[in-house]
């Protein structure tokens, strides 16, 4: 009976140390989980992926648990289709870089013709002023020399013009073949998208092909603008040598019927027609004025060409960006801690690729509201590594509100209210000794 008693004296004493001790010291669990903070070290990773472009892993630079640099190339796609579309681009713009310069000297040459028109054109109406002045004044020996050499000056005006004609004629056949040449490559071209565009739709076919095949199609309906703006500029040059050759012929043929009319004398009818062939030649003069401005205008062909050209020149330097960008690599220093695809595999555009993790330690605590004040961002924080026994120092990145998970439920026996909790990120320097998972101890007051 007295050990039964001792012993429930025994317990009641016991029972009633513990609670003082829990009460005075806090040394509960609850306590001591407050005050003392386990977490692992981690690393920041950065996913590089490949930026708007996809394909076929082509090859694999890296291994994984490499150590790499930015900069380093990680992994590359097979550039095969992009290849062949910048070669075929490049070609393009050689070709509209022949055109701009066809049409360039074309548009000289026009314009060198209508100079000498204009010249032509002066001498015509001083010629006719001559002839009506002779007709009126009486005819000398001298101006009738002067007269033939006026008609040889213009037969050589009109040799000038006629071979103006046939050069401008022999351009129109060359454009028009090229019109045709173009149009045969521009159906062979719609075939074969048709063609890639079934296979594609069939699932045979991947979407660079059908890209490819587009472009060539596109190109093609270019090309063939710009031929058929080729034979209508060679069209007009033929409209304005024609009009040269006309003008150089009246313009022999009045100089020849004024020669005429000074050497057989003129009546009162054939001064009057001297006057009318005056006015004439002014106004030829007018009409080759008028043709300068129709080549003037000619300009804006040349212009045209000069947008196509650098239209293509957009699409090269798109494909070229592209291309470069099949080429992936490290954007930070740091370890390849995952490699995505295999050999050969095909990579989705914008897909991950690669996984390195940074040399960037960190590790979270999670802090109620009564311990968040002696935590501020970008302030020192002191912490043990359990697995080295010795401290570090780290620094407080950043301090969030942390999921409503985390929030400490109080016990409400002792009438404790909920504590809300924060998450304080803290930045490690990466040693040789510490890892990721490491396991770290903060204290907090």
């Amino acid at each position: 009976m007295n050990k039964k008693i001792i012993v429930y004296i025994l317990l009641v004493v016991a029972l009633g140390t513990g609670g003082t001790l829990m009460a005075m010291s806090g040394k509960d669990a609850v306590s001591v989980a407050a005050q003392q903070k386990n977490t692992l070290l981690a690393a920041d990773t950065v996913n590089v992926a490949f930026q708007g472009v996809g394909g076929r892993v082509n090859t694999i630079e890296v291994k994984e648990e490499q150590q790499v640099k930015k900069g380093d190339v990680l992994m590359t796609l097979d550039p095969v289709d992009q290849n062949l579309q910048i070669e075929k681009l490049k070609t393009d713009i050689a070709q509209a870089d022949v055109k701009i310069k066809q049409a360039k000297d074309g548009l000289q040459n026009q314009s060198e013709k209508i100079s000498n028109s204009e010249k032509q054109g002066q001498l015509d109406i001083q010629a006719a002023e001559a002839g009506e002045s002779l007709l009126n004044e009486g005819t000398r020996v001298e101006d009738i020399q002067k007269q033939k050499l006026a008609i040889e000056a213009a037969q050589q005006s009109l040799d000038a013009a006629l071979t103006g004609v046939k050069t401008a004629k022999t351009n129109a056949e060359i454009a028009q073949k090229t019109v045709a040449s173009r149009q045969e490559a521009l159906d062979l071209a719609q075939v074969n998208y048709n063609r890639v565009q079934a296979l594609y739709n069939a699932g045979a076919g991947t979407k660079a092909e059908l890209d490819n095949a587009k472009n060539q199609l596109d190109n093609a309906q270019i090309a063939l603008a710009t031929a058929k703006d080729q034979v209508e500029i060679a069209n007009n040059q033929i409209t304005a040598a024609s009009k040269q050759s006309d003008i150089a012929q009246n313009g022999i043929a009045q100089q020849q019927t004024a020669l005429d009319k000074m050497e057989a004398g003129a009546t009162a009818e054939e001064r009057q027609q001297a006057r009318i062939k005056t006015e004439k030649a002014k106004e030829a003069l007018n009409q080759t004025s008028q043709t300068r401005r129709d080549v003037k205008n000619s300009e804006y062909n040349v212009d045209l060409l000069a947008q196509q050209k650098q239209a293509l020149s957009v699409q090269l330097k798109t494909l070229e960006l592209q291309r470069g960008r099949m080429v992936l690599r490290a954007s930070t220093d740091g370890k390849v801690s995952r490699i995505v695809p295999k050999m050969g595999e095909i990579v989705a555009t914008g897909a991950t690729g690669v996984v390195i993790e940074t040399n960037q330690l960190y590790y979270d605590i999670y802090v109620d509201e009564d311990s968040i004040s002696q935590f501020k961002a970008g302030g020192k924080v002191t912490s043990h590594v359990v697995a080295l026994n010795k401290d570090i120092q780290g620094k407080v990145r950043y301090i969030t509100s942390a999921p409503q998970y985390t929030n400490m439920r109080m016990s409400r026996d002792k009438g404790l209210s909920d504590i809300s909790s924060f998450q304080v990120r803290v930045d490690v320097p990466r040693t040789s000794e510490l890892l990721p998972g490491m396991t770290v101890e903060v204290v907090t007051k």
